[in-house]
């Protein structure tokens, strides 16, 4: 994972597969990844080419924590690939915005809250 940052929210820039081998390991980092004073996390996952059922269970993870710290979670996604299909299924796209590049990702709108 590679971090950099998009105006006032973290960037985290995953590749390849996020599975059970290694969900744990990403799911801390990027808890940990993000201070109290950022805006929030983008999550660039347009390298990522396999995500298993616990792939999925770290962005709800993520995205639960960081509401709870009144901060957002964006996603970075191309349309049409598969795990953007994937997340469609569960639909995600309820839960956070998912853009096509870091800088709509930043400057996308908050979703409502849900519960």
């Amino acid at each position: 994972m590679q971090l950099s940052t998009s105006g006032t929210f973290i960037v985290a820039h995953l590749k390849g597969a996020i599975d059970v081998a290694n969900a744990a390991t990403i799911e801390s980092e990027l808890c940990h990844a993000v201070p109290n004073t950022a805006a929030g996390l983008i999550i660039d996952l347009a390298e990522v080419s396999f995500m298993d059922s616990s792939g999925l269970r770290v962005l709800f993870v993520v995205d639960e924590r960081l509401r709870g710290r009144q901060q957002g979670l964006r996603l970075v996604l191309a349309e049409g690939s598969n795990l953007s299909r994937t997340l469609a299924l569960v639909h995600m796209q309820d839960l956070v915005p998912i853009c096509e590049d870091v800088a709509s990702a930043a400057a996308a709108d908050t979703l409502p809250a849900h519960g």
